[in-house]
């Protein structure tokens, strides 16, 4: 039978085995500024009072305040998270920033942004791509809807592929209702 803790998903990986919780270096640092100003243009001063944590292949994103639970963590304490997913494999060329990181931290973005028409904004949350008649740069791009930011999408030739968690799709919602 399966522990609470089992239950609750406190091991990180399905041999439970300790993935170890670890703090970026400067130059790791760097590395994860530079992608995020260039692809983004967010700033580095967007990120002062927090500290990147790199897990398994996950980038993760805390107040420093929080990451003084590092030592407890990595010395056996078994607990699920510290902080919000930031990226997806974020030393690879396949790097991606999270719905969660792009809708806190993309209101600060200047670069590679895509204002939303009202009349797609809802097929967009219910999963849809966006058919564009543009040509835009193909790469990530935050989806915004007026000062919102919606999600992320992937720019492939002439649409926009959405990248918004299925789990958060909308399935019955009326704008009208609004």
């Amino acid at each position: 039978m399966a522990t609470q803790s089992e239950d609750r998903g406190f091991f990180p990986d399905k041999n439970n085995e300790k993935i170890e919780y670890k703090l970026l270096g400067k130059k790791e640092e760097l590395v994860i500024f530079n992608y995020l100003d260039s692809q983004f243009g967010i700033p580095s001063k967007a990120f002062n009072g927090y500290e990147f944590i790199k897990r398994g292949k996950d980038l993760w994103i805390s107040t420093k305040k929080s990451t003084q639970a590092l030592a407890f963590i990595n010395s056996g304490l078994k607990i699920n998270t510290i902080g919000l997913r930031a990226l997806r494999n974020p030393f690879d060329d396949n790097k991606k920033a999270t719905t969660n990181f792009i809708q806190i931290f993309g209101k600060q973005a200047t670069k590679n942004l895509y204002q939303i028409k009202e009349s797609d904004l809802l097929p967009y949350l219910r999963g849809e791509d966006l058919v564009l008649k543009e040509n835009l740069e193909r790469g990530y791009k935050i989806i915004k809807f007026g000062d919102e930011i919606v999600g992320m999408g992937i720019c492939l030739d002439n649409r926009i592929k959405n990248q918004i968690p299925k789990s958060r799709f909308i399935k019955n919602w009326n704008l009208k209702s609004i």
